[in-house]
């Protein structure tokens, strides 16, 4: 009995929480554009490239106090909506600006939305787009 009642308190203190960040998101995009494919080579013998794929550009800034392991974007051109997941450690208050490879946006020229969906911090907390 012991034992039972010892391991579900230790299965509940370790459970994930949902981060207790009022507002915004804890996470806040500073910038957000998409770079044009760019005409693709085609040389013989020649390895693939990424030449011909857009890429998106997204600056962000953790505001939580704690680190964050990832982050999920909604990245929309009006017609198009795609998810961009950023997975790393990214502290408090530090700027981040990462490119990804998005040839959902081929013919977009960099006019484009990010919004923050979700959060997963370090410590197993989570944040979720209302």
């Amino acid at each position: 009995m012991f034992i039972a009642s010892l391991a579900l308190s230790a299965a509940v203190a370790t459970a994930p929480t949902q981060y207790a960040y009022t507002g915004t998101a804890p996470v806040q995009v500073a910038s957000c554009s998409v770079t044009p494919a760019a005409p693709t080579l085609s040389l013989p013998y020649a390895p693939a490239s990424t030449a011909g794929a857009a890429s998106t550009m997204i600056s962000f800034v953790n505001q939580a106090p704690s680190a964050v392991a990832s982050v999920t974007f909604d990245v929309s051109d009006g017609r198009t909506t795609s998810q961009i997941i950023d997975k790393g450690t990214f502290s408090s208050g530090v700027s981040i600006d990462h490119s990804f490879i998005t040839p959902e946006f081929q013919n977009t020229a960099g006019d484009v939305t990010c919004s923050v969906k979700s959060v997963a911090f370090t410590d197993g907390s989570t944040w979720q787009a209302q």
